[in-house]
């Protein structure tokens, strides 16, 4: 947050469910000055086929990391091919877009800073800034995550705290022990 903050103060944090809500909780206790979180859901796809599969989630957690650091990458890789053009927009949850709209409307020139715990294709994060900024034109918005796994994503985050580094958050499929 105090890297935010140097550069931009935003009115409202949108943390992207599940691990962006988590960061951008955090980061609004880290705050100098109060502000306000909102969540906005939008998953992949293939988040919810892992989680129909608990068997899965076991095998994942104890493989080696470095089997897993290469499967997630795949993964990724797979889902979104080599070309950005196929890559599906994600739906999102449209009462919580609509909150956040309200919410922007009623504070004149909003400064929005919408939050993930990481960027890897960059489809959640693109998809979610695509959506504010269509709707809520008046908003200046910026992104922030804790990290950008994969080259060339769709979207580039305004702040990152690393690139190039695959974090086990403890609300990851593969987080493990």
């Amino acid at each position: 947050m105090r890297r935010v903050e140097a550069q931009y103060a935003p009115d409202l944090l949108v943390g992207i469910r599940t691990g962006g809500l988590v960061v951008a909780e955090a980061m609004a206790r880290a705050a100098v000055r109060p502000v306000t979180v909102l969540p906005l859901t939008s998953r992949r796809a293939s988040t919810g086929t892992k989680a129909r599969f608990g068997l899965l989630r076991t095998t994942a957690t104890r493989l080696p990391r470095p089997v897993l650091d290469r499967l997630r990458v795949l993964e990724h890789r797979l889902l979104t091919g080599r070309r950005k053009a196929r890559v599906a927009l994600q739906p999102f949850d449209h009462h919580e877009a609509a909150t956040i709209g309200a919410h922007i409307a009623a504070v004149a020139g909003s400064r929005v800073l919408v939050v993930d715990d990481a960027v890897d294709s960059g489809v959640t994060l693109a998809t979610v800034l695509g959506l504010l900024r269509e709707t809520t034109g008046a908003a200046k918005i910026r992104s922030a995550v804790i990290t950008v796994t994969l080259d060339d994503p769709r979207v580039e985050p305004d702040f990152a705290l690393y690139r190039g580094v695959l974090c086990r958050f403890p609300w990851s499929f593969d987080a493990g022990r």
